[in-house]
């Protein structure tokens, strides 16, 4: 035990007295705020540009074609500016009448459509928006059975499902928008939030109906999510907040993104230390000295150290920003606590290993083959982030807590979301963890004892299960 503790204490002050080790310290947090502070500032640089929209309004005097310019000139000039500064932060919108081909003239109408595509590649005009003439006044034609039969098909991917139930409405009841940058949405929030209403007033009064009784009911009835009712400590009742809410979800996030990286700084070097060591024909001194599996265990060991020193700098650092924001009332101490425990794990489980396939090889190139398993493991656990806050009980979620590979990460997070995993869960997780963890270092051992010493090729898989197997 002696010479296995002098052993990680040289690995983590090896480790922590590094450049490279204070460079990624400071480095993965500036990495991960990175993307907030460069919205920020890109936010502050603005989109002084101008949007020219073509719009082909086939409604009757084209009345909408008004309706778009003057809600255009009216956030031109107001809504695009900051109210501190007086900058202009979004682009101007500026609407251009083009009198539409006849519908009647198919020819005519695909030739309009493709002069205005060229116009939009050569950067002239931005968009296309053409309004059907029966927008104001809905005429749905009976469906087609081949439309009919296009819909029923189960092999229909979701836009073409889509394409076939707008044939299904018709090319007269639709609104048409045409760009080659559909990632821009500023636009069509613009479009979506001025034409419904107004079509709607203008439909209304064709009918003859009060427009503000009639608005008022088109109204969608919102869906608000609200928490339990809780009983406080002086005995009074009260809602859970929205805060709690929102920490539900950013919390168990917050968690799985911090063990994936404190593992993964841990014990990731762990097989380029053995590499090196090997090829040094440092290993070869050592093993003098101490015993195979002594030296392993201290590195392993070593690296634990490592990744727990960055949990308590990170989740410190976590903590502090949580205080400053007001969430640090949403973190649970037993959730801290199941995940230093996890984090302690993992690192072992992952350590060992990476230690194993860096006993295995001979050089860093030959390493590849056996670490990248290695590191598809690691990264098992965000594959299922997606199904896990969609249903952390559910059967995929709960077996993957289960699984070895996967569990540390897994249950950490299940326990972080509300309402939480029966105590029963967390402690089968855990005895699974330490029982693969103890399997697996005794497998790195195996594969440590005979590939350290193991020079000019590296071992083929077989080769390696046969160490384990039999020594």
């Amino acid at each position: 035990m002696r010479k296995t503790l002098v052993i990680a204490l040289r690995e983590y002050t090896a480790a922590v007295n590094t450049k490279a080790f204070l460079v990624s310290l400071l480095l993965l947090p500036l990495m991960l705020s990175g993307t907030f502070f460069a919205q920020k500032m890109t936010q502050k640089i603005g989109d002084q540009s101008i949007k020219q929209v073509a719009v082909l309004d086939r409604t009757p005097g084209a009345t909408l074609f008004e309706v778009l310019e003057s809600a255009a000139k009216e956030r031109n000039t107001s809504e695009i500016f900051d109210k501190k500064t007086g900058r202009q932060m979004n682009a101007r919108f500026v609407f251009e009448r083009v009198e539409p081909a006849p519908l009647e003239d198919a020819d005519a109408v695909l030739r309009q459509r493709f002069e205005l595509s060229e116009r939009i590649r050569k950067g002239k005009i931005f968009a296309i928006v053409e309004i059907g003439q029966n927008v104001l006044s809905p005429k749905i034609e009976p469906p087609t059975p081949a439309a009919s039969a296009a819909l029923q098909k189960d092999s229909l991917n979701a836009g073409e499902k889509l394409e076939a139930a707008e044939a299904l409405i018709g090319e007269r009841n639709l609104i048409r928008y045409t760009s080659n940058r559909p990632t821009y949405y500023e636009l069509t929030a613009f479009l979506q939030r001025v034409l419904p209403p107004q079509i709607y007033l203008r439909r209304i009064a064709a009918v003859g109906l009060p427009a503000d009784k009639v608005m008022a009911l088109l109204i969608p009835p919102q869906i608000a999510s609200r928490g339990l009712i809780n009983r406080e400590a002086s005995g009074k009742l009260a809602q859970d907040s929205k805060a709690n809410q929102i920490a539900a979800s950013v919390v168990p996030m917050v968690l799985v993104v911090l063990m994936f990286i404190v593992v993964l700084v841990g014990t990731s070097p762990l097989a380029t230390n053995v590499i090196e060591e090997k090829q040094l024909r440092i290993a070869e001194v050592l093993l003098g000295s101490v015993r195979p599996f002594e030296l392993m265990m201290g590195k392993l060991v070593g690296g634990v150290g490592v990744a727990l020193t960055l949990a308590v700098i990170y989740v410190g650092g976590t903590l502090l920003a949580a205080k400053q924001y007001g969430f640090i009332g949403y973190v649970s101490p037993a959730v801290l606590v199941w995940f230093l425990v996890f984090t302690v794990v993992a690192t072992f489980m992952y350590g060992a290993l990476f230690v194993a396939a860096g006993a295995a090889v001979t050089n860093v190139k030959e390493s590849q083959s056996l670490i990248a398993p290695v590191m598809i493991f690691i990264m098992l656990p965000m594959f299922l982030i997606g199904p896990m806050f969609e249903d952390p009980s559910g059967p995929v979620v709960t077996t993957a807590s289960f699984f070895p590979l996967s569990a540390p990460v897994m249950t950490t997070a299940r326990i972080a979301i509300p309402p939480g995993i029966p105590w029963w869960q967390a402690l089968l997780s855990v005895v699974i963890s330490l029982l693969s963890t103890v399997a697996l270092v005794w497998c790195a051992g195996r594969i440590f004892r005979l590939g350290m010493l193991t020079q000019g090729r590296a071992a083929k898989p077989a080769e390696i299960l046969k160490w384990v197997l039999k020594g």
